[in-house]
């Protein structure tokens, strides 16, 4: 049987070991961020963009990645000044939430079903 001296001591060394990962974060995110000053500053860039810089016996990557986003405000303003937003626009319809609420504010007897459509999500924390 585990006594409360045990959980004691565990509770104490989990808040322990919370700090120490929390410093070696830390520490982490400095060295990255050297490093990757290092790599700009003395690194060299291959044909896909990466930054490549050989410290010692270490090769380090900068790697560079290239994400792209649709402007559907500038898209929409193009096919309007084009005349052709008609063409193109697309329709979606969606329930509204808000008056949904207030439809059951009026209609009480519908609160019942309608708080059937809401699924909860439980998480845990632990706190020390």
């Amino acid at each position: 049987m585990t006594t409360p001296d045990y959980y004691e001591r565990l509770a104490q060394e989990f808040k322990k070991s919370k700090e120490g990962i929390e410093a070696l974060t830390k520490r982490q995110n400095e060295m990255r961020a050297e490093l990757v000053k290092a790599i700009q500053e003395n690194g060299y860039e291959d044909d896909k963009g990466h930054l490549w810089y050989e410290a010692g016996s270490v090769e380090l990557k900068y790697e560079r990645r290239v994400s792209r986003s649709f402007n559907s405000d500038a898209a929409e303003q193009w096919a309007r000044g084009l005349g052709i937003w008609e063409d193109l626009k697309k329709v979606v319809e969606l329930l509204d939430e808000d008056k949904l609420l207030g439809y059951v504010w009026a209609n009480k007897d519908k609160e019942a079903e309608v708080q059937g459509f809401y699924t909860e999500k439980e998480s845990w924390a632990l706190k020390a």
